[in-house]
C-alpha cells in the first residue's frame, strides 16, 4: 500500500518525507560538484581581476648612435634616437603622464628625440685608437618621475652605442 501511494502521486506527510529523503541522497554529490565549480570560478575571477584594470606599461628604447672617427679628430656631438619598443600598442603610446599639463608618453618620446632629459658620455678624447662605449645618462628629474609618478605607465631602456677611433691611414 505504501508503495502505491508513492507511485500514485498522492501526497501525504509520509510520502513527502520519504521522497525528500530519496532526493537528498542524490543532491549531496551534485551540491559538492557545484561547490567545487563555484570555488574554481571564484578563484579564476579573483586571480584575473587585478590584470583587467591595469594599463600596459609603455616601453621607450633610447639608443645611442654609433660613430666612427679618425684618431686625433675632435669628438663629434653624440646623439641618440628614441622609439617605442616592439609590441607597444597605440593605446599605451597615448597614456597620460600628467593630465593637468597635457603630457603623454608620445610627448616624452618626442622630447627624448630632441635631446632633452639625458646626457651622453664617452671615456675617450679621440687620441687613442680603439672602440669605446657611448653611454646615456638620464637626468635626475626624469629618473625621479620614472620611479614615482610615472611608475607602471612608462619605462625607458637605454642602449649604448659605440665610438670607434680608427688609426689614420698611412701614406705610402
Amino acid at each position: 500500500m505504501k508503495r502505491n501511494i508513492l507511485f500514485n502521486g498522492r501526497r501525504s506527510k509520509k510520502n513527502l518525507f520519504h521522497t525528500n529523503r530519496i532526493r537528498g541522497r542524490w543532491n549531496v554529490p551534485a551540491a559538492l560538484a557545484a561547490g567545487v565549480v563555484f570555488c574554481l570560478l571564484l578563484f579564476c575571477l579573483l586571480s584575473a581581476l587585478p590584470h583587467l584594470d591595469k594599463e600596459e606599461e609603455a616601453v621607450i628604447v633610447l639608443t645611442a648612435r654609433s660613430i666612427t672617427i679618425s684618431q686625433g679628430d675632435n669628438l663629434p656631438e653624440f646623439t641618440a634616437s628614441a622609439s617605442f619598443a616592439e609590441g607597444t600598442d597605440s593605446k599605451t603610446e597615448k597614456t597620460w603622464l600628467s593630465r593637468e599639463a597635457g603630457y603623454n608618453v608620445q610627448d616624452l618620446l618626442d622630447d627624448l628625440n630632441q635631446g632633452g632629459d639625458y646626457e651622453m658620455e664617452c671615456d675617450t678624447d679621440g687620441t687613442q685608437a680603439g672602440t669605446y662605449p657611448i653611454r646615456i645618462r638620464l637626468s635626475g628629474e626624469l629618473k625621479s618621475s620614472l620611479e614615482s609618478e610615472w611608475k607602471g605607465k612608462v619605462r625607458i631602456e637605454t642602449r649604448t652605442g659605440t665610438l670607434t677611433v680608427a688609426e689614420p691611414e698611412q701614406k705610402k
